[in-house]
């Protein structure tokens, strides 16, 4: 059950998202096509929190008491060719955090090959969910995969957003890998936008 679909209600340029407007949850897919264990890295860039996600990273970025979950991993895939890796974050948490300035989300993601390098670009495709509880798809029977699930959510918007894709060359271990793309989260337009730099 990949979340890699190229359909309808996809953007790149829409300043208004709802999904960003209504949704609790955003989870952001890194999908491959070639290749073999890519690794994700994920991490903020703003609010400032500390840690990162992924594999040799941890599986969630927390507050200080590990009480409240800010992003969470959804697992590591180390078998699939074609196949996908994705984080979450909680926005109402991460708008709870003591001097959060309420405007905006900024999200570093990046990845490493660990096993085969692939050619093909790796595209960041981006969910939403209102309410709900999000699972993991690997703690749910008989759902394979290494992203989430939430099907108590009162609304879901699967893949409405992506990246134009970057080619990934990176497997040094030792650092923080490959950049992506930055995403922005923007809470007064509500809107998410892709920045794909170096």
């Amino acid at each position: 059950m990949s979340p890699l679909a190229f359909g309808i209600g996809k953007s790149r340029g829409t300043l208004f998202d709802p999904a960003v407007f209504y949704c609790n949850y955003l989870v952001f897919n890194h999908n491959w096509t070639d290749g073999k264990d890519l690794d994700l890295i994920a991490s903020f860039l703003y609010p400032n929190i500390d840690g990162a996600c992924g594999s040799r990273q941890g599986n969630e970025i927390t507050n200080a008491e590990g009480t409240v979950v800010y992003m969470k991993w959804g697992g590591d895939n180390t078998e699939d060719t074609v196949g996908y890796e994705s984080i979450y974050i909680d926005v109402p948490a991460i708008k709870q955090i003591p001097g959060f300035a309420g405007d905006e989300i900024e999200l570093d993601l990046r990845a490493i090959w660990y096993s085969e390098v692939g050619q093909d670009p790796v595209i960041v495709t981006a969910d939403g969910y209102q309410d709900g509880n999000m699972l993991l798809e690997s703690e749910t029977p008989n759902v394979p995969g290494y992203g989430f699930l939430n099907p108590t959510s009162t609304r879901s918007y699967i893949g409405y957003k992506e990246t134009n894709g970057k080619q990934l060359q990176s497997t040094n271990r030792e650092d923080s890998g490959q950049r992506l793309t930055r995403a922005k989260i923007n809470l007064n337009s509500y809107s998410l936008t892709f920045v794909e730099d170096d």
